[in-house]
């Protein structure tokens, strides 16, 4: 999935600011890396064409310098997703902030379970929103909003890395307590007392500078890789008041990914593939419908000349079966033969579906159906008595005044 990740600049969004910007074309190995206003951006809607296609997905990214960490405990009853989490949030925090709460954007720790020790990301609610409104009004929809750097969670595996951040140089401190920054000076570097055997990482802009006040070499590190790893982590913080629905956030992913696939040069094979795939299912599903109408014509062509070879008289065929069925009873009715309908036939049949039922009070015998008047069974036999007559070829139905028995045609 092409995926663009923007970092919002830390004096504000306008619509001339330059935007550092990496345009990766996987999500995982750094492509374009550059900066340019928002008009110029790839995926602006008033941006080079061929550039905005490229894009479907697009991930904003907050500088370490302007994240706060803070570690509270949840109370019982909250979690990520409660409706009281922000007001509990400023509570927690209220005495570890310098700026009113209610002037801050917080986001919780992916999973952050109730009553369990959690990080809150905290940055300038107006800052950011302004941001993500000028990223709007140039048509860039923003699936996510992940931090630059999160804090670690082994004391070991802390991290010094230098960066340049609007002009000044910064080292960011990663570590189990959080993300610090610190100008990049000699103070800074005597307080830390970082090991000589410690990783030290540093941008390419700021890269001298660091070797020259740590006295030893550095691993470069460029901005690109660095957002390309912010894009690896759970962390979204896009919550609360800023985005609150989820379910939008995850339909814009999936959108965004439905793009990809309907667009991206690199599926049009699968799109091809699909498209025949379709098809020849839709051309298979037509010959084998067309073989099965072909093969019941045939047999009730079969079926049709058996009633009119047997009984020459009929004429029309418009149901064989039933016509045939017919037919035969006359015959049955014509050379004194007891038919499907007749009363003894229909009488028979109930002797040997239910032998052991009581007497009715009465038989009424028209138009082919025997009335069994005053007798009643209970469920169980009934449903047993029809189950057996329906294997004879007789239907039983009951009545407010008793059951009605009716054979074949």
């Amino acid at each position: 999935m092409a995926t663009l990740i923007l970092t919002l600049p830390r004096t504000g969004l306008q619509a001339g600011t330059a935007l550092d910007y990496v345009l990766s074309a996987d999500g995982v190995a750094p492509g374009t890396a550059s900066s340019a206003p928002l008009a110029l951006l790839p995926g602006a809607s008033v941006g080079a064409g061929a550039a905005a296609e490229q894009v479907t997905e697009t991930v904003v990214m907050v500088g370490a310098a302007q994240l706060s960490w803070h570690r509270v405990q949840l109370p019982k009853g909250v979690s990520g997703n409660s409706v009281r989490l922000r007001p509990v949030l400023e509570g927690l925090l209220e005495d570890q902030l310098l700026d009113e709460p209610s002037a801050l954007h917080f986001a919780l720790a992916p999973g952050a379970a109730k009553e369990a020790i959690a990080w809150v990301a905290v940055c300038d609610k107006a800052w950011l929103r302004s941001g993500l409104q000028a990223l709007e009004a140039a048509g860039i929809a923003v699936a996510r909003i992940v931090p630059e750097l999160v804090p670690i969670a082994s004391a070991d595996a802390e991290q010094l890395i230098a960066i340049e951040n609007g002009g000044q140089a910064l080292l960011l401190h990663v570590s189990a307590s959080g993300v610090t920054p610190w100008p990049l000076q000699a103070s800074t570097v005597a307080r830390l007392s970082w090991p000589t055997d410690a990783p030290l990482r540093a941008e390419p802009a700021v890269a001298a500078l660091t070797e020259q006040l740590f006295g030893r070499g550095v691993t470069l590190q460029s901005r690109a890789e660095r957002a390309l790893a912010a894009c690896q982590t759970d962390w979204d913080l896009a919550q609360l008041d800023l985005v609150n629905n989820q379910r939008s956030r995850s339909l814009k992913r999936l959108g965004a990914a439905w793009r990809e696939l309907l667009q991206a040069p690199r599926w049009r094979a699968v799109r091809w593939s699909v498209l025949a795939l379709v098809a020849v299912n839709l051309v298979g599903l037509n010959v084998r419908a067309g073989a099965e109408r072909a093969a019941m014509q045939s047999q009730r062509n079969a079926i049709d000349a058996v009633l009119t070879s047997t009984f020459p008289a009929t004429q029309v065929v418009v149901d064989a079966p039933v016509q045939m069925q017919r037919a035969v009873a006359a015959l049955q009715q014509k050379a004194g033969a007891l038919g499907g309908q007749d009363f003894e036939t229909l009488l028979g049949a109930w002797a040997r579906a239910v032998p052991n039922a009581a007497p009715p009070s009465g038989l009424d015998y028209a138009n082919g159906e025997l009335r069994l008047n005053g007798l009643t069974l209970a469920a169980p036999a009934l449903a047993e008595a029809t189950q057996a007559l329906k294997a004879q070829g007789y239907t039983l139905n009951a009545t407010g005044s008793g059951l009605v028995l009716k054979g074949g045609l």
